[in-house]
């Protein structure tokens, strides 16, 4: 799968979202189609911690360990999956201030494995895409709906 980036405006300050977005106990909101999430150890990201996500892609049960490979908190964080992960991927987030809110840029760089590598290339690229989008603008129906 060939780079994909999806970016969204959200009109909050980049702290909150920020700080939204590394919550994993928040994720089911903002994920389509995440059904598990966890993280070790607990609290904000840093350098080394784990996420596990299970979810459901194309039909398909799906599970990634991501690893935070790089963070500067409220700006950017960088992930790449562990060894077993269904997907070979790195992906990385980065919020920059913008007037009247926050760019949320998410881009992802990988490679299928495991259930994943039987579908066509130009299929799991196209969905890989929509899903991001999809994701990014749930994560900006949520935020804008809080007070």
């Amino acid at each position: 799968m060939p780079r994909i980036t999806e970016t969204v405006v959200i009109q909050r300050p980049r702290s909150e979202v920020a700080a939204y977005m590394d919550d994993i106990s928040l994720e089911k909101e903002w994920q389509p189609s995440l059904l598990e999430a966890e993280q070790t150890p607990p609290g904000p990201t840093a350098v080394g911690t784990r996420k596990r996500y299970v979810s459901e892609f194309l039909g398909k049960r799906v599970e990634n360990t991501y690893v935070a490979t790089a963070v500067d908190p409220g700006r950017r964080v960088a992930y790449e999956t562990t060894r077993g992960s269904t997907l070979q991927a790195t992906s990385e987030i980065e919020w920059t201030d913008v007037d009247g809110g926050t760019r949320v840029t998410l881009a992802v760089d990988g490679k299928a494995t495991g259930v994943l590598r039987f579908i066509p290339r130009g299929m799991l690229d196209e969905a890989s895409r929509r899903q991001l989008r999809e994701t990014l603008q749930r994560l900006k129906e949520r935020l804008e709906a809080s007070p």
